[in-house]
């Protein structure tokens, strides 16, 4: 095989090859926007009869708290830019696009919100879908208030 001399001799030579690739890259890359683009697009009008309300209703009818339910699909919404209507049946990582890291923040911040605790221990079984999360919440005991004597 021949050896290229300079730089730019190997430059002309690797030319094609290189576009090949990066062709290639920002080919996946449109696809890959255009299909979350279209899915986000069929979500969203699919699900357009599901509101806030609607969500906090349809959970309220299973005796969860409409503050929680409330605070959650806000959360998820405005702070994890969920830009779709949102079910209590979406699991967070695939649906929702939540990974580990996102989930327990979500958690930290919701607890800190709804003044709430974390108790270690507490729920046997992980959090995959906004009704486990909305769930795990609601079984999280209230923070104490410190009165004064």
């Amino acid at each position: 095989m021949f050896t290229p001399d300079t730089f730019s001799m190997f430059l002309k030579q690797q030319a094609w090859p290189v576009g090949i690739v990066v062709f290639l890259l920002i080919s996946a890359w449109l696809l890959l926007k255009v299909s979350a683009t279209s899915r986000r697009a069929r979500l969203t009008r699919e699900r357009s009869h599901v509101t806030e309300d609607t969500f906090v209703e349809h959970l309220a009818q299973y005796g969860f708290d409409g503050r929680i339910t409330r605070a959650t699909y806000r959360y998820l919404q405005d702070v994890q830019n969920v830009q779709f209507p949102i079910l209590w049946s979406d699991a967070l990582d695939e649906d929702l696009g939540l990974d580990n890291e996102d989930v327990d923040q979500t958690v930290r911040d919701l607890l800190i919100a709804l003044r709430r605790t974390e108790t270690s221990g507490l729920s046997h079984a992980p959090i995959i879908t906004v009704e486990n999360l909305v769930r795990h919440l609601q079984a999280s005991p209230r923070m104490r208030q410190d009165r004064a004597a």
